[in-house]
């Protein structure tokens, strides 16, 4: 959103710090996805930002997971928070003719197992703590910049995984 996530922030002695924002409900909504290759091992992240103000939908979600299923290339498996966007019509459809994609649900309210909420963290409460756009332009081109930064540290990526307290062992 356009109004900022405060952190800690100064001001001079006896003056109170103010952030002016222009339009505070004014957003842009990301979809987000970490890819990692088993063998041999590699992070990676896949993103792509809604038009201003527009929420994703079911269709919007289809498209990104094709985007997704083209871009890796093989048998997908898919590991999803349980918010009702991910399991759309469109979703279902586009999962049921693709027999190589396998849906798998984390548990309900468990954002700290979904590496992708590790990513938006990170991207939001450190990056982008205290910033405040003028407008929407300003705000896509400073999230483009730190999702692709992010892209470019696979290091990062993993570190965000572990952070999970998940596995990539067999069981």
């Amino acid at each position: 959103m356009l109004s900022p996530l405060v952190q800690r922030t100064w001001a001079p002695r006896g003056q109170t710090p103010t952030i002016r924002v222009t339009e505070p409900h004014d957003r842009i909504s990301v979809i987000g996805a970490m890819a990692i290759r088993l063998k041999p091992r590699c992070f990676s992240f896949l993103f792509h930002l809604s038009p201003d103000n527009v929420n994703f939908y079911g269709s919007s979600v289809a498209k990104f997971l094709a985007r997704l299923h083209n871009k890796l290339n093989g048998h997908v498996t898919v590991l999803w928070d349980s918010i009702r966007i991910h399991s759309a019509e469109p979703v279902n459809a586009y999962v049921a003719e693709h027999q190589e994609i396998t849906i798998e649900f984390l548990p309900p309210y468990a954002p700290e197992l979904n590496p992708v909420d590790q990513i938006w963290s990170y991207v939001k409460y450190n990056r982008l703590a205290n910033y405040c756009p003028l407008n929407l332009t300003e705000l896509r081109k400073r999230i483009m910049a730190e999702l692709f930064r992010v892209q470019k540290m696979p290091d990062l990526l993993e570190s965000l995984f572990h952070h999970t307290g998940l596995t990539l062992d067999p069981l």
